[in-house]
């Protein structure tokens, strides 16, 4: 059985080139789209913004991007 080189390994579990922009999905589907978070810095702000969101009755997604593991 032959072995996947690994440089291809990411093939059919990853989206990327170009990565998916959840927060504009979420906004095209009528709800509050935040991010993408990329900054840690940034994370407090976003979680404030969509926790006020979600206080008016808003369905709120905050996209926050992470290092794979």
């Amino acid at each position: 059985m032959a072995q996947r080189d690994v440089t291809t390994a990411h093939v059919g579990t990853t989206i990327r080139e170009p990565f998916v922009n959840y927060a504009k999905l979420a906004e095209a589907l009528g709800h509050v789209g935040i991010g993408p978070v990329i900054d840690p810095k940034d994370l407090g702000a976003a979680l404030k913004r969509g926790i006020e969101a979600v206080k008016m009755g808003e369905p709120v997604l905050i996209d926050v991007v992470t290092q794979p593991r």
